[in-house]
């Protein structure tokens, strides 16, 4: 895979990671803490681990790991009463 196009899909995951993690920090705010602490810390792994990828592979199991705490995160802020953003990630 060309460099422009790693760079791009590894832009796309942190941008979601990012949005994942200023939700997290908004619903936090808001003084809804019941949520797992560590979740925070997972997705700020994430990005510097998306950030240090140079391979494909790589991006394919940080964007499973990217689903499955946003499907988390959702599930959680359904049983809140809330919804969060269904967030678009790269088909690698």
């Amino acid at each position: 895979m060309p460099k422009k196009d790693l760079e791009e899909y590894k832009d796309l995951i942190i941008d979601n990671l990012e949005t994942l993690r200023i939700n997290l920090e908004n619903y936090e705010n808001l003084g809804l803490e019941d949520f797992d602490e560590s979740v925070y810390n997972e997705i700020t792994s994430l990005i510097d681990e998306t950030k240090s990828v140079d391979e494909v592979l790589g991006l394919e199991e940080i964007v499973v790991q990217g689903k499955t705490i946003e499907t988390r995160l959702d599930s959680w802020l359904a049983n809140q009463g809330l919804s969060n953003l269904e967030l678009v990630w790269p088909k690698i």
